[in-house]
């Protein structure tokens, strides 16, 4: 039995059965195949499985998903998690490292009887290492220390067990749970093809037909503008809606989390510490420096993760263990604002959401504005809230239009931060609400 290689995972073949080593995984605060489908999808996943962890409390999943783009050569073999498929028979808090084919090797970590998002990472030997080390860095110590898997020698010093990947893939109840599933059925996906090539063969007719109509959408919208601006003009009240000129609540949390969620937990050895992202466009990502690393292993790396504009900024003068950069990030901001929802129930809204979730939420006194019209001072008809909220679940989650209504919320900053392995949130903003 051997192991195939690609670019982020491998292919370890056993019988009819191919285990995949090296799926991304996350945690998601929901349940359910048609939801972890969903969000296999998002992600452009072909393959998925998932893993309920948490309680009735706090029900959850862990997500696995495998990118291949077609290029997994399955041979009439069914796929399955090779993480996943060893767990059951690896100590309750363990960590592994196995040698693959062409050099490359296989990292694997259970915590507390669970699969860690931190494992199942595939490599070079210098790249498992600093998995390993990351790893150990992020969690601590469990009561009775960590059980090893490892071939003889590979941590000076330490006793590992030597078993290999073929002995620890026992028990057909674990495989099964392993399956990966299709994110596409082939039926699905050759639908979508047939679709594809009729809709390009209509687009020469539609592209004419399309010309004419924006030139009739953009003498519209001038109209429309110009209506807007003598309506300003008798009500000037209407400028004077702050709410109307930020980015929305829903905005503000897609832009924010689909960029930090695919930072890299750690940069040349750096680990992940702070990210800061702002309804001005921007998010500032900080890593802190453990032991052995330097400045100039985190400059060299990161624009190969980024791209020749993005530059590190170091706490230079200072102890130099601080790296941070910024990122632009895209947020719309709203045109027309939205009508508010009475002080009193705002309020008793977000709070009793934060206390069904456990979440910590603050509110400042309100504020209420008056603003000079026509040379008339007036009370304006609304009053703001500063707030900050802190949990430890996923905002861009537990915020969804389906869940929560972003009505008269706008968010300043969100800040996540990483501290003993979890992920906390932190949003801040302010809560517009009718008098």
């Amino acid at each position: 039995m051997t192991a195939e290689s690609h670019s982020t995972y491998a292919v370890y073949p056993v019988g009819k059965i191919a285990f995949i080593a090296g799926l991304q995984w996350r945690w998601l605060p929901v349940r359910g195949r048609a939801k972890m489908r969903a969000e296999a999808r998002e992600q452009l996943a072909s393959r998925w499985v998932s893993l309920p962890v948490g309680d009735a409390g706090e029900p959850g999943s862990l997500l696995g998903t495998l990118v291949d783009r077609g290029e997994t050569p399955v041979r009439h073999r069914q796929l399955a998690s090779l993480a996943l498929a060893v767990q059951p028979s690896l100590a309750p808090n363990a960590y592994g490292v196995f040698p693959l084919a062409e050099g490359r090797w296989w990292f694997v970590a259970v915590v507390n009887g669970l699969l860690s998002p931190y494992g199942d990472v595939v490599g070079s030997e210098q790249a498992v290492r600093a998995a390993v080390a990351t790893f150990l860095m992020a969690l601590p110590v469990p009561a009775d220390g960590w059980t090893l898997y490892a071939p003889s020698g590979f941590f000076d010093g330490a006793v590992s067990r030597l078993e290999g990947l073929s002995s620890l893939l026992q028990g057909r109840e674990a495989i099964e749970r392993a399956r990966l599933h299709k994110t596409e059925s082939k039926t699905a996906l050759s639908l979508w093809l047939l679709s594809g090539l009729l809709i390009g063969g209509a687009w020469w007719g539609y592209h004419v037909l399309q010309s004419h109509q924006d030139e009739v959408r953009r003498a519209h919208a001038q109209a429309l503008i110009r209506a807007q601006q003598a309506a300003l003009v008798q009500h000037p009240e209407q400028l004077l809606k702050p709410w109307g000129g930020q980015p929305d609540f829903a905005s503000v949390l897609k832009s924010c989390s689909g960029l930090w969620q695919q930072a890299p937990l750690s940069i040349a050895g750096w680990l992940f510490n702070t990210a800061v992202c702002s309804n001005k466009g921007s998010m500032t990502l900080h890593y802190t420096l453990p032991k052995g690393g330097t400045v100039g292993d985190f400059a060299a790396r990161l624009p190969a993760l980024y791209g020749e504009n993005v530059r590190a900024v170091f706490n230079i003068p200072g102890a130099a263990d601080d790296a941070s950069f910024t990122l632009p990030v895209t947020i719309t901001p709203v045109t027309v604002p939205e009508p508010l929802l009475p002080g009193e129930e705002q309020i008793q809204r977000m709070t009793s959401y934060a206390q069904r979730l456990n979440a910590r939420l603050r509110f400042s006194a309100p504020r209420v504005l008056n603003q000079k019209i026509n040379q008339t001072e007036m009370p304006l008809p609304w009053k703001t809230y500063s707030f900050t909220f802190i949990t430890d679940i996923p905002p861009d989650r537990l915020f969804a239009s389906t869940r929560f209504s972003g009505n008269g919320i706008r968010i300043q900053t969100i800040t996540v931060a990483l501290h003993r392995s979890r992920l906390t949130y932190i949003l801040e903003g302010t809560l517009y609400a009718d008098n």
